[in-house]
């Protein structure tokens, strides 16, 4: 919570931006805390969960692509997700940091289920408890506001916050000293320079060498980040095709049922309007069954 409220020292956040964050449910680190304590139940197991933490967030390009409006409406929507799985109640803050590379919300839960008991395992108990979770919530949420599922059963790794601060408070790495050798007694130029060039190229080997190694694992990231996107595009198609093949189908049997009525009524009549039915029905038969060759 005091990175939440930014009472402690915040590298990735842009100070300039800190005053349009939004606080929901209180409104300093005090406060918070005081509502996470009173919600608390007098009893708690050693080994208790006392509280969830979740982010509501999306893709760096999703968020950046949205209004104030649209990015606000959003982070509303996960929030009530939240309370109607939780209850309100037990939402004891939340939060909104706009000061960071990519908007994001945060809320702190406590998981008291309906007998009044902490019981996080209920709600989030396994792995698969987790993904339905995030299935869920893009079902609910996400897809309303033009957004889709991550990949199911990724297996890539976000840099965790205490590996992006060691980073940033890492020293700018000194420009290596390079000894150069003197040149011999009556040594032409082109010897002398090939003997500076392979001293240099001796000295700063290792490090050539770790740069080579840093610029391959960034080509490998970009390639997963590609492949996912190309799976992500893939899987958006599969879903437009099966919804424009479930309209069809719908169309056809809303017009068989219809017919179905229609025939009915007429049997209950009979006479000539039930032959011209009967026509009128054949030729329809002919027609899907015309559309189904096509297809």
């Amino acid at each position: 919570m005091a990175h939440a409220f930014r009472e402690q020292e915040t590298p990735n956040a842009d100070a300039s931006r800190t005053p349009d964050n939004t606080h929901i449910g209180a409104a300093n680190l005090e406060e918070a805390l005081a509502k996470f304590n009173a919600r608390l139940p007098d009893k708690v197991r050693k080994n208790g969960v006392l509280a969830i933490e979740y982010l509501v967030t999306a893709s760096p390009e999703d968020m950046k692509g949205k209004t104030r409006q649209q990015q606000d409406a959003y982070l509303r929507d996960g929030l009530k997700f939240l309370e109607d799985r939780h209850g309100a109640v037990n939402v004891v803050y939340a939060g909104i940091h706009r000061d960071e590379t990519t908007p994001h919300m945060y809320a702190y839960v406590v998981p008291i289920d309906t007998k009044g008991k902490l019981n996080c395992r209920a709600f989030l108990g396994g792995a698969q408890a987790l993904s339905q979770l995030q299935t869920e919530f893009a079902q609910e949420v996400g897809r309303s506001h033009g957004l889709q599922r991550g990949l199911e059963g990724s297996k890539a790794r976000h840099t965790s916050i205490q590996q992006y601060y060691a980073r940033v408070q890492e020293a700018t790495p000194k420009t290596p000293a390079i000894d150069l050798p003197e040149a011999k007694l009556l040594e032409g130029k082109d010897t002398y320079g090939r003997r500076v060039a392979q001293s240099v190229i001796e000295q700063i080997g290792p490090e050539l060498n770790s740069l080579r190694a840093k610029a391959a694992h960034t080509e490998l990231a970009k390639q997963e980040a590609k492949a996912a996107a190309q799976a992500r595009d893939r899987a958006k198609l599969l879903l437009d095709q099966r919804d424009n093949l479930v309209a069809v189908e719908r169309e056809k049997a809303s017009k068989m049922t219809q017919m179905a009525k229609q025939l009915k009524d007429l049997i209950l009549k009979g006479g000539a309007p039930l032959q011209e039915l009967q026509e009128a029905l054949r030729k329809q038969v002919e027609q899907v069954k015309g559309r189904d060759r096509a297809r």
